[in-house]
């Protein structure tokens, strides 16, 4: 699994008409989590992004650990689609029922930002 450095840069794919979705899972601290935490989140992460893939909906562009959270990014052209794979999913599982689904979008600043989804 990789990590991504930059997620701000992954902002450009939205331009190109595949907007980052994220799956923002909670640790257990405001840290880092656990390493088990981690691990069985990384899992997880494979699980998502080979569904993703399968259905060939869109890739799994990496991961950011900090901060109290685990953030999945995934990217595809069509984000219903992209977003209808992942949340079965995460509705079946006990760590994805603890996420929640944001877009990675640019704020009126021009800096990405989250914006929540409808669960």
């Amino acid at each position: 699994m990789t990590s991504d450095p930059e997620p701000s840069s992954d902002i450009d794919d939205d331009e190109a008409g595949e907007p980052d979705i994220l799956v923002v899972v909670p640790l257990s601290d405001h840290h880092m989590g656990t390493r088990a935490e981690q691990a069985r989140i990384q899992r997880f992460a494979d699980e998502l992004a080979a569904a993703v893939t399968a259905a060939e909906a869109g890739d799994f562009e990496g991961d950011e650990l900090g901060g109290g959270e685990y953030v999945l990014f995934f990217c595809g052209p069509d984000q219903q689609q992209l977003v209808g794979i992942l949340r079965p999913l995460l509705r079946r599982d006990a760590i994805g029922r603890t996420a929640h689904l944001a877009r990675l979008v640019r704020g009126a600043d021009g800096e990405p930002q989250r914006e929540p989804m409808q669960p």
